[in-house]
């Protein structure tokens, strides 16, 4: 189980605050908004991974997180802490976990080609997926993304397996 701490999030809330204020003041292109959104769902993908290297990495980011936050806030305001309900986003099925692996596999290429602002972008999406998405009401909103994942793998089966004709 992911846990993330109230100051934690608001570290995290910041992050996407700061990314979403950039596109704004901008051109306010949806195109631009790409890198971070990517960014975003992978994070959010990684947190379903439970028991796996991507589900280990999203629980050392949200610890992590929690920590640099309570560190920040307590400097700041003299206060730390607080708990958060945490959440899960949903399962995936054997077939979605395929597909995130395929993801991640174009997510990396994607990202290698990306200029060095988009790279920051991403990252700060990524950040944002595996923290906030700890959080039960953040996971609420991204229940879409297994879903997603589950779906694609399920037709990705169906047309292996014949029973869509191609």
């Amino acid at each position: 189980m992911i846990v993330l701490s109230l100051c934690g999030a608001a570290l995290s809330v910041a992050v996407l605050i700061v990314n979403f204020r950039s596109w704004w003041k901008g051109n306010r292109e949806l195109k631009a908004l790409i890198p971070f959104g990517g960014g975003l769902v992978t994070g959010t993908s990684w947190t379903m991974c439970v028991g796996g290297i991507l589900g280990w990495f999203a629980q050392r980011t949200a610890a992590m997180g929690s920590t640099a936050g309570d560190w920040a806030v307590s400097r700041i305001t003299g206060k730390s802490g607080g708990t958060l309900v945490s959440g899960s986003a949903g399962t995936l099925t054997t077939a979605g976990a395929g597909v995130v692996v395929v993801a991640l596999i174009l997510g990396v290429v994607v990202f290698k080609a990306f200029g060095k602002n988009d790279k920051k972008k991403a990252l700060g999406g990524l950040l944002v997926g595996m923290t906030l998405c700890a959080t039960a009401g953040a996971a609420q909103l991204m229940q879409w993304v297994p879903d997603l994942y589950n779906m694609v793998g399920q037709g990705i089966v169906d047309a292996l397996n014949g029973a869509v004709p191609l």
